[in-house]
């Protein structure tokens, strides 16, 4: 029988949490903005995707956008005075207009008492299909399949454990999402799916359906 942890919520989480919604949002909208009235001012059309794209990505893994369920053994003991935001930054190249390889880097920051510090890291491979890529130019429509191997990632909110998610772990995700590009260098997108984590192959303790959002920088070569 699966056991669900429960996020124990406090004044200083929301507090923190408000502030990185609202800093995230903040420079969301203003590199928007930004582009945004450059691109009035340009009369180039959005280029198609074609080979050779080189695409990079910056995405944060909010917990509060995601659900999450601990399929484990463990009695896990809750941290309420942890709390951690995960980064991930991604470089995928085109392969074709419908296909694209990289990989992807994932650090966590974290804020406890009265420390701050990195909290845990992984990098992997990302695999990604632009399924409209030869129809639609300036939205883009993919699914992507990515893996992740490193120390201490804590799925979720195994993060606000003690005992959760410590030691080697490995991650994997498939995700369905839209592109948005304002200009040719520069665009937004959303996704969401599911990873799986555990401390070996094959063998999950941690599952979390996440909604992800971020900003991408396109190198037409």
């Amino acid at each position: 029988m699966s056991i669900f942890l429960k996020a124990i919520s406090s004044p200083r989480k929301h507090l923190l949490g408000l502030f990185l919604t609202i800093l995230v949002s903040i420079f969301l909208s203003s590199a928007v903005f930004a582009q945004g009235s450059e691109s009035m001012k340009q009369s180039e059309r959005i280029k198609p995707l074609r080979t050779d794209v080189g695409i990079l990505g910056l995405t944060a893994n909010f917990k509060w956008l995601n659900d999450f369920t601990y399929m484990g053994n463990k009695v896990l003991e809750s941290d309420d005075n942890n709390t951690e935001l995960e980064i991930e930054f991604r470089d995928v190249r085109t392969m074709s207009p419908r296909a694209a390889i990289g990989f992807q880097v994932l650090t966590s920051f974290y804020a406890g008492g009265s420390d701050l510090g990195v909290g845990s890291w992984g990098l992997g491979p990302v695999f990604r299909a632009y399924p409209l890529a030869y129809k639609l130019d300036q939205w883009q429509p993919y699914f992507q399949t990515d893996a992740l191997f490193g120390n201490n990632m804590a799925l979720g909110e195994l993060s606000d454990t003690r005992n959760g998610g410590d030691g080697f772990r490995v991650r994997l995700g498939l995700r369905g999402g839209i592109a948005y590009r304002f200009t040719n260098e520069f665009g937004i997108f959303v996704e969401g799916g599911p990873d799986w984590e555990s401390s070996r192959f094959f063998k999950a303790d941690a599952r979390a359906w996440q909604i992800n959002f971020g900003i991408d920088l396109y190198r037409f070569n």
